[in-house]
């Protein structure tokens, strides 16, 4: 089968690999639609991670074949696969810290390679226990690209979870990329009140597009703006969704005393930012984390795409097929006009084969 292989720092290498053989319990998946991920585009360009290996990991796809006793799928079935399941019963499991637990940390999709997601490639292997409880099915009416966003509505759910964001309360997104977007809806679907805010003029529209209440331009005084919008006081939580530390000390400063500040979108060692201790002690701002998905929000976050309550057909802005998948990195990588969401779709290349 072809694969988008990365072969070192900045390289993805378009090769023949050996498709990859199942065992008992498993399920082989021909790939549909991949998603290019931010965390994909990191590892790829920073070197995070040891070369060879097939990255994607926002895969949706076919049924191709089923292992040894498996009951619950069978061939030509429509599904969305998640890469990580917790063990479901060590110490952090029992405290729903899910991507703490070390059994989470293993991959569980593989094309080839140190398993990495494998999701830029034809075919996947879903290991035994990605199918006892990672594996879902795609109702008629929802195609690939739209199911492919299932994990990271999931990641976004969780953030908005670990934050307790209540109806009526306001929240800030700072940076209106795909993640930021899909931080904004699933704010409104809580009932809050959204501010959004992007260096991007289309990204803003985007925002409002899909029904962020007020929006500001990201190099104006954004913590000025948001607290003439809240009687002075500033955001009740503040999500960042963009990177670095401006971005980080805007969250902050347009958060209001005994508010939150999520932090979302620092997932690479080595990234810092400062913050003054003092005032933040005093103050009572709240600093949270998140980070990857959250099983026991899988069904519902399938649900809101499956659903369209969270839209995301609409944050696709770039198609590549799988030999261009270096392109679609380079691309997704730089945040810029009309550039949002690259996918990597399949179906027609194998069907050329």
């Amino acid at each position: 089968m072809r694969a988008a292989v990365y072969r070192g720092v900045g390289r993805i290498e378009i090769e023949d690999v050996p498709r990859p053989a199942i065992g008992p319990g498993e399920i082989l998946i021909a790939v549909e639609a991949c998603g290019v991920c931010p965390t994909d585009i990191k590892k790829i360009q920073k070197g995070l991670l040891p070369a060879p290996r097939i990255f994607g990991h926002e895969m949706a796809g076919v049924v191709a074949e089923v292992g040894r006793g498996v009951i619950a799928f069978r061939e030509g079935d429509r599904v969305v696969a998640h890469h990580h399941v917790p063990c479901g019963d060590c110490f952090y499991c029992d405290r729903g810290a899910f991507a703490q637990c070390a059994h989470y940390k293993r991959n569980g999709t593989t094309a080839g390679f140190e398993p990495s997601g494998g999701g830029f490639a034809e075919y996947v292997r879903a290991m035994d226990w990605i199918v006892e409880r990672g594996i879902l099915r795609i109702p008629d009416g929802v195609d690939f690209e739209e199911a492919a966003f299932v994990e990271p509505v999931n990641t976004c759910l969780k953030a908005v979870e670990n934050t307790c964001l209540q109806a009526d309360e306001t929240a800030l997104i700072v940076g209106q990329g795909p993640i930021g977007l899909i931080l904004m809806q699933l704010a409104r679907l809580r009932g809050a009140k959204t501010v959004v805010s992007d260096m991007l003029a289309d990204r803003l529209d985007m925002g409002r597009r899909l029904g962020a209440e007020r929006t500001v331009d990201a190099s104006e005084d954004v913590p000025a703006a948001v607290r003439s919008w809240t009687d002075g006081r500033g955001a009740d939580c503040a999500f960042l969704a963009a990177p670095g530390p401006v971005a980080f000390a805007q969250a902050v400063a347009a958060t209001r005393p005994a508010g939150r500040v999520m932090v979302f979108s620092a997932t690479s060692k080595g990234e810092k930012a400062e913050v003054e201790l003092g005032l933040l002690c005093t103050s009572e701002k709240r600093i949270l984390t998140a980070y990857s998905s959250s099983i026991d929000l899988q069904e519902t976050s399938a649900q809101l795409v499956f659903q369209r309550k969270v839209r995301v057909k609409e944050l696709i802005t770039h198609r590549f097929s799988l030999e261009q998948t270096a392109r679609a990195v380079e691309i997704a990588a730089q945040p810029c006009t009309g550039v949002l969401k690259a996918m990597i779709e399949i179906r027609g290349q194998r069907e050329k084969a």
